[in-house]
């Protein structure tokens, strides 16, 4: 039997923190996922556990590890390091997870479904993916001529229709980023709208990463990799919607990196939207990340006022004269809704189904659309509140510093490191651009501000004190 330095096996040191996490866990999730790991082996600082079946492994990596190596470490009175290995399934195949129940407890967005047998025959019988099953998920309205451009969209658009005309030949990948609510998802489904009416016979899914995730895991858990392998491979252009969601699933972003490579090296077109930088997203693997820039990266700000009244009079002109608003009624929402189109369409959707009910010949006032739209302009006004110098002000105040150091080429440690804290801020709490940002910040770059918010994120991870501050500042700021 294996003997670590202080005498006890390895296998003694697994039971003794399989007690300790029996002790800290429900019944549930012990019985779940701890119980039945077993110690393979290992060495003077690391253990090996084996878990029944890959989708078990998988599961435990990504959602356990912590838990695992910190009660492995104070079982072993030292830093160990877990590695989990998958065992092969008896024969009776997934009946053998029945312990994990059919609930699987614990699990995020509810894999917890009643329907897995359902979900499990769609699976295996998408392949190729059909025009019916694309069509179903876009937005037959969101085509490139109702998509308004201005200067903060206009790059994005012609990167979109440049790679709708020449799949995957221009910009591949493309990679769309900005906030939310500005227009990737609708330039995403106008790909697909523009490629199925030029190229009816191309395969296309687009899907967000979250369905990319439930998916593999559910191909997993009922051993049915291949056909989900032929679904997401087998395809012309594959578009992903959200991909900061595979931040810390490993398992996934290493079967999205093959899938990334056997799509790009067949020539198919890949489209992938993100709401910052891929750069800037936490827990998601570099060569992802390299893979990521070996096309092109747009940015879509938010939108400047003659686009946003361009957008609203878009909408209007679609209704045919169904709905009669005062040209200074929506000017009025215009000049209020300025950080997400998707809020501001909203108003004016209120607004619509208001004009319905009511005879053409009375146009929506000035004083109704106050009226109406009260609450949402109260919201939008107290998220306008949050601005740069908003955010330089308290972040000064918390740190007891001069608010003139936020603009200052000084760079004394202390204040260096409130400075790009303050700018971390501005990018979770704000739509203004990087380049924005640091032009606030004492005419700093925007690669200045990218390694600021670098840097944060790994003070927030090593240091529980600066966590705890910047958490705090986050959440009186969006109050």
């Amino acid at each position: 039997m294996t003997q670590d330095i202080t005498g006890f096996s390895l296998s003694e040191i697994w039971q003794k923190a399989k007690l300790e996490i029996a002790k800290s866990t429900s019944t549930e999730v012990f019985d779940s996922w701890f119980k039945d790991l077993e110690c393979l082996g290992g060495g003077e600082d690391s253990i090996i556990l084996s878990a029944m079946g890959e989708f078990a492994a998988m599961w435990i990596r990504d959602n356990y590890m912590d838990v695992l190596s910190r009660n492995v470490s104070l079982a072993a009175s030292r830093n160990m390091k877990v590695e989990i290995r998958a065992v092969e399934l008896p024969a009776d195949g997934p009946e053998c997870l029945q312990h994990a129940g059919q609930t699987l407890t614990d699990s995020p967005r509810g894999l917890k479904n009643p329907n897995l047998s359902e979900k499990n025959a769609r699976i295996q019988h998408v392949a190729p993916v059909s025009t019916q099953e694309c069509l179903k998920s876009i937005n037959p309205r969101n085509t490139f001529e109702t998509f308004v451009v201005g200067e903060g969209n206009r790059f994005a658009h012609a990167a979109a229709l440049a790679v709708a005309q020449n799949l995957g030949t221009a910009f591949n990948p493309l990679f769309i980023y900005g906030a939310t609510g500005l227009g990737k998802t609708h330039l995403m489904h106008a790909i697909a709208q523009f490629v199925l009416k030029s190229r009816p016979e191309s395969r296309i899914l687009y899907i967000s990463s979250e369905t990319f995730v439930n998916e593999y895991i559910l191909a997993l858990r009922e051993g049915n990799i291949s056909n989900f392998r032929k679904r997401y491979r087998n395809t012309d252009l594959l578009l992903i919607d959200d991909v900061q969601f595979f931040a810390k699933k490993e398992s996934c972003q290493e079967e999205f990196f093959h899938t990334f490579n056997e799509l790009f090296n067949s020539g198919k077109q890949i489209v992938l939207s993100c709401d910052k930088p891929v750069n800037e997203v936490a827990d998601i693997e570099q060569r992802l990340v390299s893979r990521f820039g070996w096309g092109v990266s747009v940015d879509i700000q938010a939108p400047d006022y003659e686009t946003r009244l361009a957008i609203l009079n878009s909408k209007l002109s679609a209704l045919n004269g169904s709905a009669s608003i005062r040209p200074e009624a929506v000017d009025l929402i215009a000049r209020r809704f300025t950080k997400n189109v998707r809020r501001m369409e909203g108003a004016l959707t209120n607004l619509i189904g208001y004009a319905s009910l009511i005879s053409p010949d009375n146009p929506i006032t000035l004083e109704k659309v106050q009226e109406l739209l009260s609450d949402m302009l109260m919201q939008e006004d107290g998220a306008q509140s949050v601005d740069i110098e908003f955010i330089q002000k308290k972040t000064a105040e918390y740190y007891k510093i001069d608010l003139a150091e936020m603009t200052s080429k000084r760079r004394p440690a202390n204040i260096a490191l409130v400075r790009q804290i303050a700018m971390y801020l501005c990018r979770k709490l704000t739509a203004h651009s990087l380049q924005e940002i640091g032009k606030r910040f004492g005419g700093r770059d925007h690669g200045t501000v990218m390694y600021a918010i670098r840097t944060v994120d790994h003070e927030m991870n090593s240091d529980e004190t600066v966590k705890r501050s910047v958490d705090f500042l986050l959440k009186t700021l969006s109050v």
